[in-house]
């Protein structure tokens, strides 16, 4: 085994970065950058803790709460933390450049300028000659 411990990463430039983000764009970029960085350190340490799980197939049949399920859920945990982070940056981005529109508003002010909503096209008549329905 090592005897050093691995590196700890520099976490400076990202948080420079992100207290210095104006936009959600930008504040997008900073977060997508960091979490590219970490995650090849992240995906062996999940690896790492469900393999520990694994160990001499003590995971089979193990019980919530018992040490190889706890090791399981660990790992599960850090990759679904990646996963939130990266939805929420989605759901920022979303919330800025792409809001929902509210359609009740939408009825409100057509309604209120005295215009009613468009009647439906007539239904096709079959000619003369044209099977009926």
């Amino acid at each position: 085994m090592p005897a050093a411990p691995l590196p700890v990463p520099d976490l400076d430039p990202y948080l420079t970065a992100l207290a210095a983000a104006e936009t959600p764009a930008e504040f997008s970029a900073v977060t997508n950058s960091f979490l590219d960085a970490v995650e090849p350190l992240l995906n062996p340490v999940i690896d790492f803790l469900a393999a520990a799980a694994q160990w001499r197939g003590q995971n089979r049949g193990a019980a919530q709460g018992s040490p190889p399920w706890l090791l399981r859920d660990a790992a599960s945990r850090i990759s679904a933390a990646l996963a939130m982070a990266t939805h929420a940056d989605l759901q920022i981005l979303r919330a800025h450049y792409d809001p929902p529109r509210d359609t009740n508003q939408a009825l409100k002010t057509r309604t209120s300028h005295g215009t009613p909503p468009a009647a439906p096209p007539p239904a096709a008549q079959p000619g003369p000659g044209a099977p009926g329905r």
